[in-house]
């Protein structure tokens, strides 16, 4: 695959992801990791994703004016996250990819599975105390051998009832510390391409023209109908990268 061929496919991957995140919220490590695997890998997909992520991330973090009275109350769930992910980002990289792009797939299935049957947890109350540093632990782990955020973050997000705007931006803190910690790892042990410059600078542009595009689709679009579309895509290509994974 020659260098144009990669730029391409990376614009219209982070395009897409990008729109994704514009109208939900969240979604651009999602869809580009899994659209990027099955042509890169896991580990190579991961580190196409996470500079653009972070850019992005910034954005939705400190706009909203929740900061910080999501940093008050979340900040377990944030610390976790970013401690969980940072060590098992430095566990990918040392073992065979695998099992992780199985799991990858296996995650993103079960992702797609709880979405389109609009499973969630029950409000955390009193349980919030110890429940925000647990789901932060397992949501690192899946982030940190995976790239992937979302499980189960966003569905325990949702059980505080912050309100759209505070959630949208309590996921963008979230979202921006841990891909700085997987960043942070990838840098220190080397794992990022040698073209990685250039495709950011793609990712970033194509990212944030797909948020825009984003805002736009959430003012027009039904929730009910964009999900099913996007879980029921997710699904299909999450199986794909599992059975592709295992039987290799």
């Amino acid at each position: 695959m020659n260098s144009i061929e990669v730029f391409l496919i990376a614009g219209a991957v982070f395009l897409l992801g990008g729109t994704v995140k514009g109208t939900v919220g969240f979604g651009l490590p999602l869809v580009s990791i899994t659209l990027l695997t099955p042509f890169y890998g896991l580990v190579d997909a991961i580190a196409l994703m996470v500079i653009p992520a972070v850019v992005t991330n910034f954005w939705q973090a400190v706009t909203g004016g929740h900061f910080f009275a999501s940093c008050r109350r979340l900040w377990p769930l944030y610390l976790a996250g970013a401690v969980f992910t940072a060590g098992f980002a430095t566990i990918l990289l040392q073992v065979h990819t695998r099992w992780p792009t199985i799991l990858l797939g296996v995650v993103i299935v079960a992702y797609s599975v709880s979405g389109l049957a609009a499973w969630r947890f029950g409000q955390p109350g009193s349980r919030e105390r110890w429940l925000g540093p647990l789901m932060g632990m397992i949501t690192g782990f899946f982030t940190g051998l995976t790239g992937v955020l979302v499980f189960p973050l966003n569905a325990y997000l949702q059980s505080l009832r912050l309100g759209r705007t505070m959630m949208i931006q309590a996921m963008g803190i979230y979202l921006l510390l841990a891909n700085a910690a997987v960043a942070s790892v990838f840098g220190w042990q080397g794992a990022f391409p040698d073209a990685i410059l250039p495709l950011a600078a793609i990712g970033v542009t194509a990212g944030l023209m797909g948020m825009a595009m984003g805002r736009r689709i959430r003012q027009r679009l039904s929730d009910q109908a964009f999900d099913r579309v996007f879980y029921i895509t997710l699904a299909t290509v999450g199986s794909y990268i599992a059975v592709r994974a295992f039987v290799s």
